[in-house]
């Protein structure tokens, strides 16, 4: 079972830009884990996140989550209340893979994403033979979890079905050093999670043609565990999350022209629960997403796309006055052109209307080169302006919201140097190695107001800046494969412009951003054998503006063990995983512990044609 982890350099989607991308040899290990570990095990994003099965958002080169778009096969999945996305609420084994665009290459998919894009598919494999696939394990702290896959079709038509279960007491011992005078081992309680997922698809196609249905619901209920320098609460904090995602797509494609058109609709509930600050808070959200993109092939050169989208967002939730809605029309005209040899650009232009207002438009220029004929070395350079709309809460909270919000503007500049070398037959070795830069004006923040409310307003500036670096080596001989899959990402982020008042402050770190992330996985297969072995770092994290109070640095571990029998039509699969192998006490968010050393142990069954 191989791993591949690898920049997509040939799609010319990402012409100039930074894209990786994480396949199902991959996923498949995560299948009892949410979408949060796998991206905060397997890539530089930096997670925040409230421990196991609590609210996981990502970060991409120094932004905040609301930076970070989260999409479905390239529909936004972004709750259009919040500005963001919730990653433990997705089980990792519901996606097929998974495309990480940075920066200005987001804008492909959607507008907003300064720090980046990660896109989750699900699609067919037509040459897949499976039929039946179950995966229950069984683990530490009370989780139960369970997959089942069923496939049934023709070389024209294909159905898949999906159902995830999951159950978590998370009831760990973490040592508590800050709520008295000395250190006490304690339990982590009102921390359940309760996790239930369907995802039915169906695909059909012809010699020129495809169309695909797809439906995934998906619910959570879990208790809210309080900080450890707080009194447990009884009852505890409640919330419950329920999605209902529908997409409906359609493809042609013939000579040099291609069209595809995509339909959605997403409905998000989102009730919380406090009874002992007598808080219940309802909210709904609607969404109703069409995208329809046209590419020609103008000649041998020149490729030429356009592509409209419109989402209209209707909210109802009984912390807003009265139900809000909003209507989104974005338009790009896209142009790749193959110049020589050596040299492929892309230009984007994109106009957007917001409730039939237009606003400015956006832009991203790239461009790779290929200084060698003989050699797959490439050198990537960009350039883009990118617009976020505020979020529904920050314009309409009550209190504190502000309708009269601008605009963020992201101007987002990038270089990478990617290099691909076959030492010999055995050994392939990848480089790629990104410096980039973000300055993000009119920033929303949430500050304390005149009254005794916190106000949402455009009051910041930040500049993002950084390098990123990533290797991939892979060695087979005679049935043994060993790869190694490392990254390593340095951010600087602070405060900048007239917005700072006080100066110093512009030379501090950015509160939760750290500055160094390493995260490396050794994949070892011989026969029927395979073991894995993941590793992270997470650097300090500043807490304050001042950069007074930091959480320490932290590294945490994985091992995986397993080995796969075949007989006939029938395989199976004995996992066993061992997490925080080296029991590392740490913090992700303050005053949230994280699970020390768990286990899980997990039973594959699959029968094929």
């Amino acid at each position: 079972m191989e791993v591949e982890v690898k920049g997509r350099t040939d799609g010319q989607d990402n012409k100039g830009f930074k894209a990786t991308h994480i396949d199902s040899s991959l996923i498949g290990m995560y299948n009892q884990r949410s979408l949060a570990d796998l991206i905060a095990e397997n890539s530089i994003i930096h997670l925040k996140t409230y421990g196991s099965g609590g609210l996981a958002t990502p970060s991409f080169r120094g932004t905040g989550p609301g930076h970070t778009q989260i999409t479905w096969n390239e529909i936004n999945l972004n709750n259009p209340m919040v500005g963001q996305f919730d990653l433990s609420l997705v089980p990792a084994g519901f996606i097929d893979d998974i495309n990480i665009y940075y920066g200005g290459g987001s804008m492909s998919i959607n507008s907003g994403g300064f720090g980046g894009v990660v896109d989750l598919e699900t699609k067919p494999d037509w040459d897949n033979q499976e039929l039946f696939f179950m995966n229950p394990g069984i683990g530490s702290f009370g989780s139960h979890s369970g997959l089942v896959r069923v496939k049934a079709g023709t070389k024209g038509f294909q159905s898949v079905s999906k159902v995830f279960l999951r159950n978590s007491d998370n009831d760990f011992r973490y040592l508590n050093s800050v709520a008295g005078e000395s250190p006490l081992w304690e339990t982590r309680e009102n921390s359940e999670v309760r996790q239930k997922g369907f995802l039915q698809e169906l695909y059909f196609r012809n010699s020129h043609s495809s169309l695909s249905a797809r439906m995934w619901y998906q619910s959570a209920s879990r208790n809210l565990p309080v900080p450890i320098i707080s009194p447990t609460m009884n009852p505890p904090e409640k919330q419950s999350d329920e999605s209902i995602r529908a997409m409906l797509s359609y493809g042609y494609a013939k000579g040099i022209t291609d069209i595809h058109l995509t339909a959605a609709f997403i409905f998000d509930r989102l009730d919380y629960t406090n009874e002992l600050a007598s808080v219940d808070s309802r909210n709904l959200s609607k969404r109703i997403i069409l995208k329809s993109r046209f590419e020609h092939q103008i000649n041998k050169i020149m490729k030429l796309e356009v592509a409209v989208n419109d989402e209209l967002n209707l909210i109802s939730t009984n912390n807003y006055t009265g139900s809000k809605s909003r209507n989104l029309i974005s338009s790009d005209a896209i142009a790749v052109t193959d110049l020589t040899r050596w040299l492929v650009t892309r230009v984007l232009v994109r106009e957007m209307i917001q409730d039939s207002r237009f606003l400015s438009p956006d832009f991203n220029a790239s461009a790779e080169i290929k200084p060698f004929r003989e050699k797959y070395y490439f050198i990537k350079a960009s350039f883009s302006k990118n617009s976020k709309i505020p979020s529904l809460n920050d314009m309409y909270w009550a209190p504190g919201g502000n309708p009269d919000l601008k605009n963020e503007t992201g101007y987002t500049s990038e270089i990478s140097w990617n290099m691909t070398s076959v030492i010999s037959g055995t050994l392939k070795i990848k480089n790629d190695v990104t410096f980039f830069r973000n300055h993000i004006s009119d920033m929303i923040q949430w500050h304390p107001g005149d009254s005794y409310y916190w106000e949402a307003g455009n009051i910041g500036n930040i500049v993002t800046s950084g390098l990123e670096y990533g290797i991939d080596v892979n060695y087979s001989l005679h049935g043994f494969n060993a790869r190694l899959n490392a990254g390593y990402a340095f951010t600087k982020a602070g405060m900048a412009g007239a917005s700072t008042d006080n100066q110093e402050l512009s030379k501090n770190q950015l509160a939760y951003i750290p500055e160094n992330q390493i995260n490396a996985l050794m994949r070892l297969t011989w026969q029927h054998f395979y073991s894995a072995f993941n590793s992270s770092f997470t650097g300090k994290r500043f807490l304050t503006a001042d950069n007074s109070q930091y959480l320490p640095q932290y590294s945490v571990s994985n091992l995986n063990l397993g080995v796969k029998l075949n007989s006939g039509n029938l395989s199976g699969e004995l996992g066993f995983i061992i997490e925080n192998l080296f029991n590392a006490s740490y913090q992700n968010i303050a005053y949230y512990p994280m699970p020390g050393r768990s286990f899980l142990v997990s039973i594959v069954l699959q029968f094929k044609k």
